[in-house]
């Protein structure tokens, strides 16, 4: 278009002056000069921009060749570690599966032999236990059978006639302990009464004769008793309740033969 543009004002300034006056030619002379001027300096810059360009496309594609290069490069160097870790880590790590494997079985083998002295150390516990049981029933004295009440009886009263008094409490204390509910057992604590006054335990027959009398008030014995609480109150030197229990002698059994041998009665 800028060429039909040049061409058409030299063409126009070709003309015969005779067509135009040679003021306006000049003027289109000028314009010419200006635009081809113009025209001269819009190609430099053009052929500038193009160079600039081209020494650009050559950077650039300097740039993708590096790239490349340094591509092809990094890959040959991950290729030769791929096969260094396939040549040299590979069978180490092959290795390491093997020991870890060997101990993993060591390791369960340990495990059972644990689980095996655990058992074995239970069963151990167990029997020591029942050896000391065993043992226990061992040291530990029978049962005896327990005696008849009369055979009781007769054993304490032979005892006590016979001044074997520790043997007649014990006798006597046993038939209680077995024998407290039958219609004998008043007679074995007066028994009892008796023997430790026999004693010279006092303080004894005294506790006897009261348990008596709360336990069994209804007993044949009672009158005796009485009369042997105030003798041995005597013996304590508690005449004041001596003198009482012979008072309650003769208040409850007046008709005794005991009242009249109870010492605070006679007086």
């Amino acid at each position: 278009m800028m060429r039909a543009a040049v061409c058409l004002l030299l063409a126009c300034a070709a003309l015969p002056a005779a067509d135009k006056p040679n003021r306006d030619i000049q003027e289109l002379q000028r314009d010419v000069a200006q635009l081809q001027e113009s025209l001269k300096t819009m190609q430099q810059a053009l052929e500038a921009r193009l160079t600039a360009m081209t020494a650009q496309i050559e950077t650039v594609a300097g740039a993708v060749a590096q790239v490349n290069a340094n591509s092809g490069a990094v890959q040959k160097a991950l290729t030769q570690v791929s096969q260094d870790l396939e040549t040299k880590i590979g069978p180490a790590i092959a290795t390491q599966g093997t020991r870890l494997d060997q101990a993993g079985a060591t390791l369960s083998t340990m495990q059972q032999a644990v689980s095996d002295l655990t058992t074995a150390v239970n069963r151990l516990q167990t029997q020591v236990i029942d050896v000391g049981n065993a043992v226990k029933v061992i040291q530990s004295p029978a049962t005896p059978p327990k005696p008849s009440g009369a055979d009781l009886l007769k054993a304490a009263e032979a005892d006590k006639l016979g001044g074997k008094y520790d043997l007649a409490v014990q006798d006597y204390v046993d038939f209680l302990k077995y024998y407290a509910d039958t219609p004998e057992a008043d007679v074995a604590l007066f028994g009892l009464g008796m023997t430790h006054y026999a004693m010279q335990d006092f303080e004894s027959a005294l506790r006897d004769y009261d348990a008596l009398a709360a336990k069994y008030p209804d007993s044949k014995r009672l009158p005796e008793a009485i009369f042997y609480k105030s003798k041995s109150l005597q013996s304590l030197k508690r005449a004041a309740d001596a003198r009482a229990a012979c008072q309650d002698l003769r208040k409850r059994y007046p008709a005794s033969e005991f009242v009249k041998q109870c010492p605070v009665a006679r007086q």
